[in-house]
């Protein structure tokens, strides 16, 4: 008797189902691998069993004998329900550099040694020798995840798995320190040099090229500085200057980035044929001067790191500043000047001579910085700045997580202009909420919110059908976790929320920042750049306490920085319904 292929693969699923509801699926999967006396194949099996595992979250992982707890899927079983972890692993946990390379490999980089996986290689290269792996990297929405043990084991790290109840234990037993120097030219991570010519700037020309570092050499984007200054919601043009935080509030509101055909001419009126493109920036951390470290490894592990300097020289004076040694192309201002000029640490080199600068240093030791004045200035538009420099490493910026798979279709907001200032109650903690009302029937997925300090804590919560803010009490725990470096995080909820079209909702954080009084981001018309600020674009409450809460429009006549992460939901086509 013959039956069709479907027929088949329906009758599998159907008796895999029953065996899962009469066994539980932590049991050893070699117990399943025949059904009635008949074989299976792994190859359907294993694939059924990973995404049921997978989902149900059953993986479990041990960090020094910690649970690591995640809010995206960077550990998983891969289709033969071997452990895996993914690029984000490696540089979170693993304390690598780890990036794409092209579509379906990734490079990981261990203090000065270098390997190359492949998907579905069972061999990997080690400062280009052929090593075995236990494991075939895979891919999972274009990021390449590679087997915890072969992990483990270039790492050096001990490692061992309970296959039987699907537990990872890993001892980072020391952890391997940055390279002496590094410099993202040699791995093809460094955006083309731009030339602001004679506009102000400099502050978009350094986040986009940031940007574009951290997505490099997998995804080569170019785009448009003209968008950035012309299409955000501050009262500005390419005279007026601006800041990290305007560049910030841009990508973080799916204004931009827009990719032009033609990025040799950067500065043109865009055109219809322009589009914005699916890459959304979900993740930024920010640094400050007495993060030099902390900078370092972010270069090493996401890309070229915008900063502010002060710039006592320009491209009309290349000579005519003390601080700049043209011979050397080095740079080092010890003044008290604010900054006034923003470019892209690329790099550093820890004995780099003290000698090279023009003025006396402390010691040895530079950045290596991309500049935004065309390939004519400093070597092919690349200079050092001293670590001794005033301002270097202020105001600095890691694009660390850019979404280049439309996680999130949707995105609610009313903080256009993102963060402003500061709000709280003269306390390390606070409370805020934003209401907003469901465009479609939608699975609310993920909440967005500033840590405006490093070692910040946070509480999400979800309220369905709100209607008031005594709604408020019946919030629901979605999310949970602490941030080490201050910046912006979207994070992913236990489980999706569904809401119906109409339906009025809000997002529910807690915020608990060490030595910050006012710990939570709002919006609000603080000067000329943001008098365009719109406080009636949506409905927000801060609480002292989670119980009783103001209105933040009406007391602050501000704007929170909360946003929420959304997609569709999907009607499954019934053919019942025909009939």
């Amino acid at each position: 008797m013959k039956f069709s292929k479907r027929f088949v693969v329906f009758v599998l699923v159907i008796a895999i189902t029953l065996f899962g509801k009469m066994n539980n699926w932590n049991d050893r999967y070699a117990a399943v691998e025949t059904f009635r006396g008949a074989a299976l194949n792994e190859d359907v099996l294993y694939p059924l069993m990973s995404k049921n595992l997978n989902d149900g979250s059953k993986l479990k992982v041990y960090i020094n004998g910690e649970p690591y707890v995640e809010s995206n899927q960077n550990t998983m079983l891969d289709d033969g329900l071997n452990p895996v972890g993914s690029l984000e692993f490696i540089r979170t946990v693993l304390n690598g550099s780890a990036f794409m390379q092209d579509e379906n490999s990734a490079v990981v980089q261990i203090t000065n040694d270098i390997y190359e996986f492949i998907e579905g290689k069972n061999s990997a290269t080690e400062n280009g020798e052929e090593i075995s792996l236990k494991t075939r990297p895979s891919l999972h929405l274009g990021d390449l995840y590679v087997g915890l043990e072969d992990l483990c084991k270039v790492f050096n790290y001990d490692y061992s798995y309970d296959k039987s109840t699907y537990t990872v234990n890993i001892n980072i037993n020391k952890v391997p320190k940055l390279p002496k120097s590094y410099d993202l030219r040699s791995v093809n991570r460094v955006s083309f040099i731009r030339n602001q010519g004679s506009t102000a700037t400099c502050w978009a020309c350094a986040s986009l090229e940031s940007l574009e570092s951290s997505l490099l050499p997998a995804k080569p984007y170019k785009f448009s500085v003209d968008s950035m200054i012309n299409s955000n919601s501050f009262n500005l043009d390419e005279s007026a200057g601006g800041d990290y935080t305007m560049a910030l509030a841009y990508l973080l509101s799916w204004q931009g980035p827009v990719e032009t055909e033609d990025s040799k001419n950067l500065f043109e009126e865009l055109t219809s044929d322009d589009e914005i493109s699916p890459v959304h920036l979900q993740e930024a951390h920010f640094y400050d001067s007495e993060n030099l470290d902390d900078i370092k490894r972010a270069v090493y592990c996401y890309g070229g790191v915008s900063t502010s300097i002060y710039a006592s020289v320009s491209t009309a004076n290349l000579n005519g500043s003390s601080s700049y040694n043209r011979s050397t192309n080095s740079y080092c201002y010890t003044g008290n000047a604010k900054p006034n000029h923003d470019v892209v640490i690329i790099g550093w080199d820890d004995s780099y001579s003290a000698d090279n600068f023009s003025t006396k240093v402390a010691g040895n030791g530079a950045f290596i910085c991309q500049n935004s004045w065309g390939s004519g200035f400093g070597d092919d538009g690349v200079f050092y700045i001293s670590y001794y420099d005033s301002n270097i490493g202020n105001q600095a910026v890691s694009y660390v997580k850019v979404d280049t798979n439309n996680s999130y279709s949707y995105i609610y907001q009313s903080d256009l202009c993102g963060w402003v200032g500061q709000i709280g109650y003269s306390k390390e903690w606070a409370y805020g909420a934003n209401t907003y009302t469901a465009e479609a029937d939608q699975q609310i997925e993920a909440a967005g919110f500033y840590a405006l300090g490093k070692n910040t804590s946070y509480q999400v919560y979800f309220v369905p059908n709100y209607e008031n803010t005594s709604t408020l009490a019946s919030k629901e725990i979605v999310a949970s976790g602490t941030v080490d470096q201050a910046g912006y995080y979207t994070v992913k909820f236990n489980s999706a929320k569904t809401v119906a079209k109409g339906e009025n909702f809000a997002i529910v954080v807690y915020i608990n920042t060490p030595d910050t009084l006012r710990p939570l981001a709002v919006e609000y018309a603080s000067d000329a750049m943001t008098k365009n600020v719109d406080i009636t674009d949506g409905k927000g409450f801060i609480s002292n306490n989670g119980l009783d809460w103001e209105n933040v429009e009406d007391v602050a006549k501000a704007n929170l920085c909360i946003k929420a992460y959304a997609n569709n939901v999907v009607e499954v086509f019934n053919p019942e319904d025909k009939k």
